[in-house]
């Protein structure tokens, strides 16, 4: 179906985005697919943003690390343990605490 432009009052077909004739927009056609586009890079930049921040908060090495001193300060109290294996243990815990 043919609609007038409404710039230069020429027909082109109400399937086209804009006229074929000088260019401006049709009406009828709304531009959710580009907005859609635009949308969706937004959220992928979003996301890469929040991956690459968190890449640089989180570090493994330091979170393993972490755990075997918690493991560690467990058995320098463990009860069950000689008095020397205990001092033996803070004395790990702390070697460990102090390369953190």
């Amino acid at each position: 179906m043919l609609i007038q432009c409404k710039e230069c009052t020429r027909e082109y077909s109400d399937q086209a985005q804009a006229c074929i004739h000088c260019g401006a927009r049709n009406p009828n056609k709304t531009s959710t697919g580009r907005k859609a586009g635009v949308a969706m890079l937004s959220l992928l930049g979003i996301a890469a943003g929040l991956l690459v921040l968190g890449n640089l908060i989180y570090d493994p090495e330091k979170d393993a690390l972490q755990g075997a001193l918690v493991e560690c300060r467990k058995a320098q109290d463990d009860s069950l343990l000689t008095t020397e294996a205990r001092r033996m243990a803070r004395a790990a815990c702390d070697e460990m605490e102090n390369r953190n």
